[in-house]
């Protein structure tokens, strides 16, 4: 009854709009939210509703909620925590429920260190922009798994994330600033992470998730407290745990030990029944990893020394990176006993180390093959390709360019080694090749050796649409907050020219598109 005496405000206020508007613009059956609001009024621009609680009960398939300017925490409006289960509705196909921010990351969400600014438990076709989203470093709460994390999708399907800006996860409990958990068909697309301290995003048991095009920066943070993690900077970028048809596409991670792992079932995992489907089909393209203690990619199945190692949630099985680029990096790519790898094109400069397949102690039990062609190392210290137990593996027309003195090229040097090549000139350029490199169609019928993330790809397939702004050469960052991601020197809108696009010497070229 209340909803439709709105819905018929709503039609006399003269609203227009489409289901696919930008950010702050009226749609039908548009509410409105404020720190200045209350819950008596008629949820509309002029009396917008108070609290988040009451404010996304009242919303149905179709429904837009628009956030106003400021700041909404625990004690005052209370936070974005949605229990589709209980009083809150599930959205439809092609009427899915929105909540956005009225003005592009100009409403800020605050948790007080335990609760999560934002939770969608058990939800569908839901869609969240726009939004600020940050926790607090404290000591004085309950310990947990995800307490004074920033962000939870738990057992929903069909949810889009987008353009948001998430921040400081708390660093003294076992906190994430994204995690998604036995959920499924999740899209993840142009958000922000910075300070996290343990993973920024992570997937557990999930089916079907994409991460499109999000920028990630730990800033060195450090954990405090009863967790203690890795160091002065985030653990891992972007982890897929336990998950099936993962796709990650030209995303960035800075600062971190790990910059994207795809991994097994963890030791202390809470979980004793196998997932619904059996994990694995990761695919990475045009991923980006800068300033790495360990490896921008790393495979690893965990089988906690199983022998035979069979069980599938233990095995990180067909992953795919493509284009991948690791600039100052301990290591380019790691695969650790995980089954049927495909590695191709992928650039590791300025590493001490650049692919290496291997089989760790509690992994002996595992056989897996892996394969690595048309990658690039160059500018290495230690080995540029190395192969240690996988049962079955290929390097094929792979490259080596300026090697440090003592360094080793290929390891052993078998016939396994397919047309290894041991480029004679350097090349200034990262994120792509230089116009000038030897390498350039040198992997055979006109493939080139090593990176080239130029165009953005989507849904896994490769577009004409630049990914980098053509004329600065920008990464497609979202709206500046203020003490967030302003300086340019550890945020996206910097990220360009430390991955040197659009420089004098790698001039940014578009033509011909793919």
């Amino acid at each position: 009854m209340f909803h439709t005496t709105l819905l018929a405000f709503a039609a006399l206020c003269g609203c227009s709009g489409g289901g696919d508007v930008p950010i702050g613009a009226d749609v039908p059956t548009s509410f409105y939210v404020s720190p200045e609001g209350s819950d008596l009024n008629p949820g509309t621009r002029s009396r917008p509703w108070y609290s988040l609680a009451f404010a996304t009960e009242q919303l149905r398939p179709g429904d837009t909620l628009q956030l106003a300017a400021g700041e909404y925490t625990p004690d005052t409006t209370g936070v974005l925590s949605v229990d589709c289960r209980g009083t809150a509705q599930l959205g439809l196909p092609g009427a899915p429920i929105v909540v956005r921010a009225e003005v592009e990351r100009s409403v800020k969400l605050k948790g007080d260190g335990a609760l999560v600014p934002l939770r969608l438990e058990g939800c569908a076709h839901w869609i969240v922009e726009g939004l600020v989203l940050t926790n607090e470093h404290r000591l004085d709460v309950p310990s947990g798994v995800d307490v004074g994390s920033v962000a939870l999708v738990l057992e929903s399907r069909d949810v889009t994330l987008r353009r948001l800006l998430m921040a400081s996860s708390n660093n003294a409990r076992h906190s994430h600033l994204l995690r998604l958990l036995h959920s499924e068909n999740v899209l993840v697309e142009e958000c922000e992470a910075y300070d996290f301290y343990h993973n920024a995003f992570e997937a557990v048991r999930t089916d079907r998730i994409t991460f499109r095009r999000n920028y990630l920066h730990s800033r060195y943070a450090a954990a405090a407290g009863a967790y203690s993690g890795s160091g002065m900077r985030g653990e891992v970028g972007i982890q897929i745990e336990e998950s099936r048809d993962a796709l990650l596409e030209n995303n960035l991670a800075e600062v971190v030990v790990n910059g994207f792992a795809v991994v097994g079932r963890h030791a202390r995992s809470p979980f004793d029944e196998p997932p619904p489907y059996p994990p694995g089909g990761a695919r990475m393209y045009g991923n980006l990893v800068r300033d790495s203690l360990g490896f921008g990619f790393r495979i690893e199945s965990r089988c906690e020394a199983a022998d035979p190692c069979e069980l599938p949630e233990r095995l990180a099985s067909s992953t795919q990176v493509v284009d991948g680029v690791v600039f100052e990096a301990a290591g380019g790519v790691s695969i650790d006993a995980a089954p049927e790898t495909r590695i191709s094109n992928v650039t590791a400069a300025r590493v001490t180390n650049g692919f290496h397949l291997l089989r760790g102690a509690g992994n002996l039990g595992a056989r897996y093959a892996a394969s690595v062609t048309h990658s690039l190392t160059r500018g290495f210290n230690g080995v540029g390709f190395w192969a240690g137990s996988a049962d079955e593996w290929q390097f094929e027309r792979c490259a080596t360019q300026s090697p440090g003195l003592g360094a080793v090229s290929f390891s052993p040097l078998e016939k396994r080694f397919l047309e290894p090549l041991e480029a004679a000139d350097d090349d200034a350029c990262v994120a792509y090749l230089g116009a000038a490199s030897s390498l350039r169609g040198a992997g055979g019928s006109g493939s080139d050796i090593g990176a080239n993330v130029l165009y953005r790809t989507v849904d896994g397939a490769l577009t004409g649409e630049p990914l980098w702004e053509s004329v600065l050469g920008s990464f497609p960052c979202g709206a500046i907050v203020p003490g967030l991601n302003d300086d340019p020197s550890q945020s996206c809108s910097g990220a360009h020219e430390r991955f040197r696009v659009g420089t004098p010497e790698c001039p940014l070229s578009y033509a011909p598109a793919p």
